[in-house]
């Protein structure tokens, strides 16, 4: 199934710009979202790139998408409330 999922992404590597990558909690809760790959593309082992990313998780890749493809990273660290205060006053 890996193996199935690497072609399929080389082959469409040349329409990478219409494309929407969405990575997966276990739980099914969308974790990472954008138009670039989140992880190496060029690897048959895409499924390990993407556990590096997310334990457990797994990636969909919309080609052709006419839906709208927001970034979103809940994979890094986001600041609290205090962090973004001091940056405010900082600049």
């Amino acid at each position: 199934m890996k193996v199935i999922f690497a072609l399929l992404a080389f082959s469409f590597s040349s329409v990478a710009s219409a494309a929407c990558y969405i990575i997966y909690s276990p739980s099914n809760e969308v974790v990472w979202q954008g138009e670039s790959p989140p992880v190496a593309m060029n690897t048959l082992a895409i499924d390990n790139e993407v556990q590096k990313k997310v334990r457990k998780g797994h990636m969909v890749i919309l080609i052709d998408s006419k839906a709208p493809c927001p970034a979103i990273d809940f994979t890094t660290p986001r600041k609290t409330m205090r962090q973004k205060a001091e940056e405010m006053r900082n600049n």
